[in-house]
């Protein structure tokens, strides 16, 4: 399955996400500005669901987007979160989609309404 480059229609923000201690002996999520990005979004396979969830490592969706000298399967990792449509999604892995160079694939995991 190739991506066609139309099928980049939804804007997304990948952001770094850091956790901080606050002045109440808690911790603080803190998330940089971020990269605005066209992105492909889809839900992933019941298939990938469910091997995911044995695994431990829930994965809900997957962003396709091009690479970028920002964004690279090296760069984008699980310190990042994806941002679309008012909901967060935390990265749990990044690769080059079908070994393609010019592709990088985000699979993550849905948090929850921003």
């Amino acid at each position: 399955m190739t991506t066609d480059i139309n099928e980049f229609d939804k804007r997304v923000t990948v952001r770094r996400w850091t956790d901080v201690p606050d002045s109440g002996f808690g911790i603080e999520q803190t998330f940089d500005e971020g990269l605005r990005i066209w992105a492909k979004v889809e839900p992933v396979s019941s298939g990938i669901f469910f091997g995911s969830k044995q695994l431990e490592q829930s994965v809900t969706h997957r962003f396709t987007v091009r690479r970028s000298s920002q964004i690279t399967e090296a760069s984008v990792t699980a310190e990042h979160v994806v941002e679309y449509a008012g909901d967060r999604y935390r990265v749990k892995r990044t690769i080059a989609l079908e070994g393609r160079r010019d592709r990088v694939a985000i699979d993550a995991e849905l948090l929850g309404a921003i």
